[in-house]
């Protein structure tokens, strides 16, 4: 379901990204890296959630976790945040962030994210267009 409404407005939205489509269980959508070191983005239809993954960097799961909500306004609102985020990736808002030994990561968006997050200063960082200082790092 996610899929039926996401597809469309992922070819929309992003032309020119190089986007290819697929059918679960594999990625529903793969927009290739901009820089190898961050490597491509790959979507997921789980269901009731998408799971967007940043190469080998991150991954996370979008769902509104509401019960209450139909399974197409289930797929509208995760399209709607799916396309939120990739719209700060391709911008260039999204501070991505794993552990050198890649067993975590993360990201925030900058300038709307000021929580803390479990960024350290020894983390690789990246942006959509490649590796980035660590703000972290002194």
């Amino acid at each position: 379901m996610i899929s039926d409404i996401l597809i469309p407005i992922l070819r929309e939205r992003f032309p020119g990204r190089g986007l290819r489509t697929g059918a679960s269980p594999d990625p529903i959508a793969v927009f290739p890296a901009m820089h190898p070191a961050v490597g491509d983005v790959s979507i997921w239809d789980d269901g009731e959630e998408a799971m967007v993954c940043v190469g080998e960097i991150t991954h996370g799961h979008f769902n509104p976790y509401d019960s209450s909500l139909t399974p197409e306004e289930i797929a509208s609102l995760v399209s709607e945040d799916v396309v939120a985020f990739l719209d700060d990736l391709f911008a260039h808002r999204v501070l991505l962030w794993k552990s050198p030994d890649g067993g975590a990561g993360g990201w925030r968006i900058i300038g709307q994210d000021h929580s803390t997050s479990l960024l350290d200063s020894h983390d690789l960082t990246f942006l959509w267009s490649g590796p980035v200082k660590n703000p972290s790092a002194g």
